[in-house]
């Protein structure tokens, strides 16, 4: 009995114990909450209430829970600098300060005269309530990741908003503080700024150098990974609280700086969001409620009233603001929503402000338990409303994409000689397969017709078998091979009996004859019609930084554009890659419309088609090189064509790089005895 006794004391102290109990409302919260259709943060945050140091006192906010919890809020803001488009960010820079502006601004200016003049607070003070509900903190935004709209304009732009307030606010905090006591010296400015110094230096150059260093060297390594942006997103929340910022601040820009190094698609991101969602963003969730103490309803009505009266001028404001920038920007009612649900709830920096304040004798008792009462009171609101808005939102999408998007019946067909070097063609398979498609990508083989071809396929698919586990998404891809003599016929015939769309084939190596290279090249070209992608991919993906894409003249007039333009938008956005364009002025504009067309951002700028020793003068030793090629009788084809796999392979040897052969219908002649002006 005793040893039971010591176990199940309250609070828990036992770790298991702690434990054990945490995992149980991790897991049995989300099954109640499902059924009766309520958010599932609004759940864990109730439950936390319940058994919180202020209700039933079964576990306190302190140790175990209080390390997880602070992971968990550091993990959302990462999470949301990972996920973030950033080509959508860059493009909404402008609309992010608007937004942050007034979602700082509205709150002032409605919580500002309810405190100074409803209340008689000092100036100051008012000020300060003010600037404390004008923070927020996105506990909303799983919901947004779960249903997909992470990557919506309105969330950009609520992201963008979050980080800038949350930034100004704390430190106009240390500001309004200083001032409170008199510390505004110019030893006061001069740390400041220092630390702002630092801290800007580290987040936008260290974190980006040590990135690029670590995945260029150990990007194989799968723990190992996991590990290193662990670790790069404490030590940035570390140098954010060192600087004297929050660190949900380092947190948030430790994801931005390294959304670029983990491709959206990849078994990183998946294990990232895993470990997140399983563990450390619930038990911030209930940790949440455990701040909350239930027992100042019994204080009387003055602190209720507070409490009630700010919640409202808050969420009005927060509204207000939200449509203002619906107006101003044109976006539907559930952007809105979306916007107005991520900026209403407070917790983390809104804390932080009152209890810095309530040591600093600006905010009282009542003040203080107002806004304890507050943040569960908006973590609520902005859950529902969330909730609400991301399906809502999720459904416009859907129908935007069931209208622009024909990739559900996406296919890509990977022909290979030798599993064993086809793991860099895996991974780059694994970044342009389009999100819609319903199909794995298929890694096959074509063996010869002889007494040795059902040995030679049994091994293939174990081979090929070892190297898909190995590999990063190993769900997405099939195994298949077949007997014929000729390569170039067995992959056309299996191109239409599995309905695949695109061809993506490793690069000969540079030391085969031409003469191989040549047959094998011109034969594919020759006969298949499908898009096709010859890849030598001798650097990690996530090492480039640009893209140089060569075009031909008329290259827009092909049927196959918007399939290739597409890859490469996709390719772009998956590791936040700047587009050189060398093509003509016709082309670019026919990029831009389908950029609009499909409303994908991408940052492209274009250049003049020169010769290749002025475009190497700008190019860059991480470029990936893309070319995209015509066959013969098209109209972009030129002789130069011909000789493309070769110029490429010799000039471009070190780069990441793609020679592109657009879809082209069947009923196009391509003799390859033809000349390219000989009327067909």
């Amino acid at each position: 009995m005793e040893r039971l006794s010591e176990i199940f004391s309250l609070p828990l102290v036992n770790n298991v114990a702690l434990l054990s109990l945490i995992l149980a409302i991790i897991l049995i919260i989300p099954l109640f909450t499902k059924r009766f259709r309520i958010p599932q943060v609004i759940g864990l945050i109730v439950c936390g209430t319940i058994i919180g140091p202020h209700a039933l006192n079964i576990v306190d906010n302190q140790g175990a829970i209080s390390l997880f919890s602070t992971i968990g809020l550091l993990y959302i803001m990462f999470t949301a600098g990972l996920e973030l488009d950033i080509h959508q960010f860059n493009d909404n820079k402008q609309r992010s300060i608007i937004f942050a502006l007034l979602t700082m601004l509205c709150p002032i200016a409605v919580i500002f005269p309810i405190a100074y003049f409803g209340f008689d607070m000092p100036a100051l003070a008012a000020i300060l309530t003010g600037c404390m509900f004008s923070t927020h903190t996105l506990i909303a935004y799983p919901a947004v990741s779960r249903y997909g709209v992470s990557n919506d304009a309105s969330v950009a732009v609520s992201i963008g908003g979050t980080i800038i307030v949350d930034a100004v606010v704390l430190i106009l905090l240390a500001v309004l503080i200083g001032l409170a006591v008199g510390n505004l010296t110019p030893g006061f400015w001069i740390g400041l700024g220092i630390s702002l110094v630092i801290f800007s230096a580290f987040m936008f150059f260290a974190v980006p150098a040590i990135a690029r260093w670590f995945f260029s060297h150990w990007h194989n390594e799968r723990i190992q990974r996991y590990i290193f942006i662990i670790f790069m997103l404490m030590i940035s929340a570390l140098v954010a609280e060192i600087c004297e910022l929050e660190g949900i601040v380092g947190a948030f820009l430790a994801g931005l700086m390294l959304n670029r190094y983990i491709p959206k698609t990849s078994s990183l991101m998946h294990q990232i969001e895993f470990v997140g969602n399983v563990l450390f963003i619930p038990i911030f969730m209930v940790s949440v409620g455990m701040l909350v103490d239930i027992s100042v309803i019994a204080q009387g009505p003055a602190t209720i009233l507070l409490a009630v009266l700010l919640s409202v001028a808050a969420l009005a404001a927060k509204w207000l603001a939200a449509w203002i920038c619906q107006k101003l920007f044109g976006y539907s009612k559930a952007q809105r929503k979306v916007m107005f649900g991520l900026s209403s709830a407070r917790v983390a920096a809104t804390l932080a402000i009152v209890l810095v304040a309530h040591r600093a004798g600006i905010l009282n008792d009542t003040f203080l338990n107002a806004a304890i009462l507050l943040i569960l009171i908006t973590c609520i609101v902005a859950s529902f409303v969330t909730e609400s808005a991301a399906k809502s939102l999720a459904i416009e999408h859907a129908d935007r994409a069931q209208h622009h998007d024909p990739a559900a019946d996406e296919h890509i067909l990977l022909p290979v000689a030798n599993p064993a070097h086809a793991m860099p063609l895996l991974d780059f398979a694994s970044h342009i397969k389009s999100p819609a498609s319903k199909h794995p990508a298929t890694l096959f083989t074509v063996v010869a017709d002889d007494a040795q071809a059902e040995p030679r396929i049994k091994e293939f698919r174990n081979a090929a078998s070892k190297v898909i586990k190995e590999s990063d998404n190993p769900d997405k891809f099939h195994i298949s091979a077949t007997i014929d003599p000729s390569f170039s016929d067995a992959v056309s015939r299996v191109a239409r009996e599995k309905h695949a769309n695109i061809l993506l084939m490793g690069w000969p190596q540079s030391s085969l004859p031409d003469k191989i290279f040549g047959e094998k090249w011109r034969a594919l070209v020759r006969e298949v019609d499908r898009m096709m992608i010859w890849a030598d991919i001798p650097k990690a993906l996530t090492t480039p930084k640009r893209i140089a894409l060569f075009t031909l003249k008329y290259a827009e007039n092909e049927p196959g554009f918007d399939e290739w333009f597409d890859k490469v938008i996709q390719l772009a956005s998956q590791t936040a890659l700047e587009i050189l364009h060398f093509g003509t002025a016709e082309t670019h504009d026919a990029m831009n419309a389908r950029l609009a067309a499909t409303h994908k951002n991408a940052s492209m700028t274009r250049h003049e088609p020169e010769d290749s020793s002025a475009v190497r003068e700008k190019l860059q030793p991480d470029d990936w090189i893309i070319a995209v090629s015509a066959r013969i009788n098209t109209v972009s084809h030129i002789s130069h064509c011909e000789s493309f796999p070769a110029t490429l392979a010799r000039d471009f040897a070190e780069h990441n790089k793609l020679l592109i052969y657009p879809y082209q219908p069947v009923d196009i002649k391509t003799d390859p005895e033809a000349d390219e002006f000989e009327m067909v």
